[in-house]
Order: C-alpha cells, then sequence, then structure tokens
C-alpha cells in the first residue's frame, strides 16, 4: 500500500514539474520601445522577474528604450496601487539616544503604496519570436484591436537619425514620393528611406494610394530635414473613400554613440 502511495506521489509531482516547465516555456530578450496609437496610456506596467514595472505610453513620441526578459508572451496589464503594510513598533521600555543630524535637500517619505497587478484580463499582448537571439523593437499598442500591440522590427542601424520609416497601415498598396526616389510600400509593410534633402532644408513629400490598379493621390506636403532626428511615419487608412489615408508622424532622437575613441576618465591616484 505504502509502496502504491509513494508511486502515485512521484507520478504527481513529475508532472507538476513538467506542467510548470511547460508554462515557463523559453525566455525572451527585448530591448523596447513603445508608441500608442489612439490615446496616451497610464496605469499599466509589465510583470517581469515577479516585479511590476509600471510605464507610461505617449501618442506623439517613443518612450525610452524598456528593457524586458522574460517569457515569450508579453502582456500588458492594468495596474492598482495597494497600501504597504506596516510593521508595528514593540516599546521594549528602554530610552534609545536619538541623534539629530541637519536635514539636507528634499526629506525622503516611507512610500505607504506599490504598484501591483489590478487582476484583470491584459489589455494587450504579444507572442515574441523565441529564436532570433536579442530584439530590438518598436511596439505601438493599440488595446481592443486584435491582440493589441502590431510589432515593428528596430534592429540598430537599420533606422538610423536622418531617415525615416513608412508604416503602411492599410490595405492597400502605398508610393511614397521623395526626392531620392519613390518607395512602394505594400499593405501592412514598412520601408526605411533617407528623403534626399539637404540638412536643414525643407523637401518636397507626395504620398499616392493603389486602389483598383489606379494610383490616387492621398497627400501632398513640405517637410523640414534634420539629420539628427529619425522620423516613423504611421499611415492609416482614412474616412470615407477607399484610398484616403490619415498621417501621424513620430519623430525620435536617439541619444548619440559614444565614440570608441572616447575612454573613461582614469581614477583618481591616492595621496
Amino acid at each position: 500500500m505504502r509502496s502504491d502511495l509513494g508511486k502515485i506521489l512521484l507520478t504527481t509531482l513529475f508532472l507538476a514539474c513538467g506542467s510548470a516547465l511547460a508554462a515557463d516555456g523559453p525566455i525572451v530578450e527585448a530591448y523596447i520601445k513603445f508608441i500608442s496609437a489612439n490615446k496616451p496610456l497610464a496605469g499599466i506596467g509589465i510583470m517581469q522577474d515577479k516585479k511590476v514595472n509600471g510605464l507610461v505610453i505617449p501618442t506623439d513620441m517613443l518612450t525610452d528604450v524598456f528593457y524586458y526578459r522574460g517569457p515569450a508572451r508579453m502582456e500588458l496589464i492594468e495596474l492598482a496601487a495597494t497600501e504597504i503594510p506596516v510593521e508595528p513598533v514593540t516599546n521594549t521600555g528602554e530610552k534609545t539616544e536619538v541623534v539629530k543630524r541637519p536635514v539636507r535637500g528634499i526629506k525622503a517619505t516611507t512610500p505607504t503604496h506599490a504598484l501591483a497587478s489590478a487582476g484583470k484580463p491584459p489589455i494587450a499582448w504579444i507572442d515574441l519570436p523565441t529564436k532570433q537571439g536579442q530584439l530590438h523593437l518598436i511596439l505601438m499598442v493599440n488595446p481592443g484591436k486584435d491582440n493589441g500591440i502590431t510589432a515593428i522590427q528596430d534592429i540598430p542601424g537599420s533606422f538610423p537619425p536622418g531617415s525615416n520609416r513608412y508604416f503602411n497601415l492599410c490595405s492597400f498598396p502605398l508610393t511614397v514620393k521623395l526626392p531620392s526616389g519613390d518607395q512602394r510600400i505594400p499593405a501592412g509593410s514598412s520601408k526605411v528611406a533617407r528623403p534626399g534633402s539637404k540638412e536643414n532644408d525643407y523637401y518636397d513629400l507626395q504620398i499616392s494610394s493603389l486602389v483598383n490598379e489606379a494610383e490616387l493621390p492621398a497627400y501632398s506636403g513640405r517637410v523640414f530635414h534634420m539629420e539628427s532626428t529619425r522620423k516613423l511615419y504611421m499611415l492609416s487608412p482614412g474616412p470615407g473613400e477607399l484610398g484616403r489615408i490619415v498621417i501621424k508622424v513620430i519623430e525620435d532622437r536617439p541619444p548619440p554613440a559614444r565614440s570608441l575613441a572616447q575612454k573613461p576618465p582614469a581614477p583618481k591616484s591616492e595621496k
């Protein structure tokens, strides 16, 4: 009887361990910048290493780089503030000497609340690839539409300052006409191109839609070019007739890469 009970316990333990390992799955490492498609998002975050990382995702600029290391399915969750329990101080009756020190700057206060998951389903999620090594991504968040996240590759060097990335969110192809040449962008894809303009100068930008094999003018304007800035053009379908588009431009100024010739300052010698 004891022998059978032991076998049952061992089998149960083995199955539990196996299911836990399957639930964990491969670990993904990614450097991510977020942008919100419609409205600024606050009070959300990502659970990572059993800790909550709060996020604020704007609509008009990319966030700072967020380092993610966790399961392939990355989830954005709603957060809530929870009160931190205060441990009672026991009075021993003994007098303790209090040393008063001058207060400098801003006096730190003990936090009374901490961020935690609100316990609701994720507002958005994405399954990150597990066999591509370290990832570099721009994630556009649009809760309520499919899984709520659209990924754009942001491999270092592929979208440098001075260039533009045109992301076609329409169901029809687009042609972006630049001084450097025309760029044909299929539906649901993106391309990076330099406009072919001088620094601190204007250039002509035209975009046309290809609908039923007919090329329809969709946008025309003048754009100011800076070599220190990269621009992400979000090209979405507009209201009304098929072929109209709505353009949203997000400017990003990556920090300058540290020169290899620069060396950290030498440590001061002790006297």
